[in-house]
């Protein structure tokens, strides 16, 4: 797209990143930035395109410090002062190295606002920084390191057909199950889209929570916190809060220090 090839976004090869564009109408033969590489498939969902982006990431012979999945319509900017902001998003993610990162949108989807409002209704962590722990996490632009990554993807396709909003549910469980705490947002770099085009989102679709959650910890069963964690998470998170998380304690966990250790399971089991 236009807006992602200026030089203040990904249009510099000379910067130290690389770019894997997925196509889903037609193949793009433009071949004039030699940092980005075009695939085209047209079978795919939002779920499998990353997957598929995900799988050819992993196959490189580079190992990148973070793996960021964006949707293409995605801008990222400064909420101070709507400047572009890829550079500062960047920066922050050397500077912190989190084991996930993710961009707010403005509005109604504004988690750090709202867990901001948490610490404060809660009494709890109450130093105000640029940057929060949260559980919640919008997925239109996420960045992965690249210790956590192959921990937590691919996404569960498999209620596709009812919603794509599922495959992200199921990633935020296994953040949370997995690197809890170490999920920052971050208060002034943000995200926001030019396109809403239709997919499936069925808001009645009302499977077994638990199948919806658990979907793709299989994995990792007999890892640490896992099994002996995940079901008590989730029968919380049920009970308090209609299965959204807001109530988890997670809420009012300081943010972790720079390069804080990346391993699954370094917290112990909690109730919220």
């Amino acid at each position: 797209p236009p807006h992602l090839r200026s030089n203040d976004a990904f249009g510099n090869g000379s910067l130290d990143f690389h770019v894997l564009v997925l196509s889903y109408r037609q193949p793009c033969n433009d071949r004039s930035l030699s940092h980005v590489e075009y695939i085209f498939d047209a079978s795919t969902t939002w779920t499998t395109g990353r997957n598929l982006l995900f799988t050819i990431a992993m196959k490189r012979n580079t190992t990148y410090l973070y793996y960021i999945f964006m949707d293409d319509d995605a801008t990222v900017f400064d909420l101070r002062t709507n400047a572009v902001a890829w550079r500062a998003f960047e920066g922050f993610l050397q500077a912190m190295e989190p084991a996930v990162m993710a961009l707010d949108l403005p509005g109604a989807q504004d988690y750090s606002e709202r867990v901001l409002q948490i610490h404060k209704d809660r009494g709890c962590f109450m130093e105000e920084l640029e940057y929060v722990t949260s559980l919640w996490y919008d997925a239109m632009v996420n960045a992965f390191h690249y210790k956590a990554v192959r921990h937590l993807l691919p996404y569960v396709s498999t209620f596709d057909q009812q919603t794509w909003w599922a495959s992200q549910m199921t990633l935020i469980v296994k953040t949370e199950i997995l690197f809890r705490g170490q999920l920052l947002l971050h208060r002034y770099i943000r995200c926001k889209g030019s396109t809403n085009r239709p997919y499936p989102r069925d808001l009645n679709f009302t499977p077994n929570m638990y199948s919806v959650f658990t979907e793709g910890l299989d994995s990792h069963i007999g890892v640490g916190c896992v099994s002996s964690c995940a079901k008590i998470m989730i029968d919380q998170w049920m009970k308090l809060g209609n299965g959204n998380g807001w109530a988890s304690s997670t809420l009012c966990l300081p943010p972790p220090p720079p390069h804080d250790p990346i391993e699954p399971c370094r917290f112990q089991c909690y109730l919220v």
